[in-house]
C-alpha cells in the first residue's frame, strides 16, 4: 500500500493501483460513515502503518469503492512531508559505497597518498586497508544519530549551509518504525518496520573531511546535521521487505540522469539493523532508520557536484522519489 499526506483538505491518501489515482481516506471514510465496521480504521500515518492485515484489506476495499464512485480522488496532489520523524539513525549499508567514496576523498584531499594506495591495490588486488570500513562494520550494523529536526519534505528547498563549498546528496531509503521494540530478534525487528520512504542525506563533504581528520566525534557532526529530506510517498513494509535487495534506483539532476544503481549488496537486512539498534534500548513508533548511501548514489562517488539552483531527484523503484532544489548559500 502506498500512502501520502494531503494538505487541502488534511487527510491521508491511498494510491488506487489500477488507476494510479490517489484517494482521500478521510473523504472515503466520511462517505461510508454508516458502516460501523469501518469506524475503527486508522486515519493517521503511524496508526495506519501499525494496523494488521485485516484492517489493511478493509482499507483497500474502501479505496476500490471510492475510486469506482469517484469519491475523494486527489489528482496530482502537491508534495508534502508524510510525517515528522521522532528520531533519526543513519546506517552504513554498502561496503561498495564506502570504498568508492573513500577513494574519491583521498584523491581530492590527500593526493600525495594516492601512489602508495594504487601500488598496493595493483600488487594485491585488494582494497588499500585504510580505505575500507572499520572492522565493526563487518561484525554488526553501524549507524550514527542524525538530526531529525532538520528533515524537510519532498519539494522543499534545501538550504546551502554557509560553511561549505562542497554540498552533496546521498540516495538512501528510510525505514519507519510502526511498533515499539527492545532487544528484538531480526524477525521481530523486521515486523516492527511499518513503511519505507526515499531519503536524501545531504552532506557537506569538505566539512566531513575536516571532521574526520581533525575532529573529536567523527565526520558526521556539522557535515550532516544541517538537513536531509524524505519523499512524499510511504510504502508499507509488506511490499518492500521481500525484495529490499532487488530494487533499481537512480539520481537525476536538473532532469539529467547522473547515475543508475540498485539496492543489491546490502550488508545487513532491515531486520538486522533494527535489531542491533534495539539492543538494551527502547525503540518507538515514528523513529526513522536509514539505509546508508546506495553505491554510486552520491556526487562524491560520481565526481559530479551540485550547485545552487540545481534540482536533485533521487528515486528507488517500488518506493518512490524525493526532489529538492538547492537554495543559495545562506
Amino acid at each position: 500500500m502506498k500512502i501520502r499526506r494531503l494538505t487541502e483538505p488534511a487527510s491521508l491518501a491511498i494510491l488506487h493501483e489500477p488507476t494510479q489515482s490517489w484517494i482521500s481516506l478521510r473523504a472515503a471514510l466520511d462517505a461510508r460513515s454508516g458502516l460501523d465496521e469501518l469506524s475503527h480504521l486508522p486515519a493517521n500515518l503511524l496508526a495506519l502503518l501499525a494496523t494488521g492485515d485485516h484492517s489493511r484489506a478493509r482499507i483497500i476495499e474502501l479505496v476500490e469503492w471510492a475510486a469506482a464512485e469517484g469519491i475523494g480522488v486527489a489528482n496530482e496532489p502537491a508534495p508534502a512531508i508524510p510525517y515528522y520523524p521522532s528520531s533519526l539513525r543513519c546506517s552504513l549499508g554498502w561496503e561498495e559505497h564506502w570504498v568508492k567514496a573513500a577513494h574519491r576523498l583521498l584523491d581530492r584531499n590527500l593526493p600525495a597518498a594516492r601512489p602508495p594506495a594504487w601500488a598496493y591495490e595493483r600488487l594485491t588486488r585488494k582494497v588499500f586497508p585504510p580505505l575500507r570500513p572499520k572492522p565493526a562494520f563487518y561484525d554488526h550494523p553501524v549507524y550514527y544519530t542524525g538530526n531529525h529536526l532538520t528533515v524537510i519534505g519532498d519539494g522543499e528547498p534545501m538550504p546551502w549551509p554557509a560553511y561549505t563549498t562542497e554540498l552533496d546528496f546521498e540516495l538512501e531509503f528510510g525505514m519507519i518504525l510502526a511498533h515499539p521494540v527492545r532487544d528484538a530478534t531480526p524477525e521481530k525487528a523486521a515486523a516492527a518496520i511499518g513503511g519505507f520512504v526515499v531519503f536524501n542525506d545531504f552532506s557537506a563533504r569538505d566539512v566531513q573531511w575536516d571532521e574526520q581528520r581533525r575532529g573529536v566525534f567523527g565526520p558526521v557532526v556539522k557535515a550532516k546535521t544541517f538537513g536531509s529530506s524524505i519523499g512524499s510517498v510511504v510504502v508499507t513494509a509488506d511490499e518492500i521487505l521481500p525484495k529490499i535487495d532487488q530494487l533499481g534506483a537512480a539520481v537525476h539532476v536538473n532532469g539529467t540522469r547522473w547515475s543508475s544503481t540498485s539496492t543489491r549488496g546490502l550488508r545487513y537486512t532491515p531486520g538486522e539493523v533494527v535489531a542491533y539498534a534495539s539492543q538494551s534500548e527502547n525503540l518507538h513508533s515514528g523513529e526513522l532508520i536509514t539505509s546508508g548511501t546506495l553505491p554510486m548514489g552520491c556526487g562524491l562517488e560520481l565526481n559530479r557536484w551540485i550547485s545552487p539552483g540545481d534540482e536533485v531527484t533521487l528515486s528507488i523503484d517500488s518506493i518512490g522519489s524525493v526532489t529538492n532544489t538547492v537554495a543559495d548559500p545562506s
